[in-house]
């Protein structure tokens, strides 16, 4: 069985095996992940009859996101990890996303932004090259956004279509992609990740 952890925002749970979903738990809202997580953990392996000894490799999101849900989401991974013996990878949202849409629409220079609160966005772009930019926050009601032209825009959250609309003045074209429920679309490129290229190394980005 694969586990993956997700609290980077609230705490998302996903149980299957290689080929397929078998239990999640969504709880976008809360906020003590910490003294959570292990409880929802056993909670999710005993409503699908399972052990942690059923457990063949742990996938992580190591962000970005909640300090805190980053670092709980990433140090109970590995330790699980390392108390039974099995794989742990982490890969970051920006990753998961890029992933997704590539398979999809290959070689394309991608703008990728998660939404924070409000019109602010964690940033991310992706060349076709494979090249990265630095994680950083836009907020759109602030910041000169206007080198989108020639990019992709990738996103987890509708609330990208207002946040553009503030910048798209020039009534620019934009190809627009959103993803909500991008760990279960994603879930057969989640189970094949290899542990030694995806390393649980936590994102940590600065809000204030």
């Amino acid at each position: 069985m694969i586990l993956l952890i997700d609290c980077s925002k609230g705490l998302n749970l996903i149980l299957g095996n290689k080929k397929k979903i078998i239990q999640t738990l969504n709880k976008p809202r809360t906020k003590k992940v910490s003294e959570a997580l292990v409880v929802e953990i056993e909670n999710l392996l005993n409503s699908s009859s399972k052990s942690y000894k059923d457990l063949t490799k742990i996938i992580v999101i190591n962000g970005p996101g909640s300090f805190t849900g980053v670092r709980t989401g990433v140090t109970v991974a590995k330790v699980l990890a390392l108390s039974l013996n099995i794989p742990v990878c982490g890969i970051s949202q920006f990753d998961l996303l890029s992933l997704e849409y590539s398979k999809i629409q290959p070689n394309k220079d991608q703008k990728i932004y998660i939404h924070l609160n409000n019109h602010k966005f964690f940033f991310q772009s992706i060349l076709k090259s494979g090249k990265k930019s630095a994680i950083s926050i836009v907020n759109f009601e602030t910041d000169k956004l206007t080198d989108i032209l020639g990019f992709d825009i990738i996103s987890d959250d509708n609330k990208i279509v207002n946040s553009l609309r503030i910048i798209s003045k020039l009534n620019q074209k934009l190809n627009l992609f959103i993803y909500r429920d991008v760990f279960s679309l994603s879930y057969k490129n989640l189970v094949n990740l290899a542990e030694n290229k995806y390393i649980p190394n936590p994102i940590y980005v600065k809000t204030f």
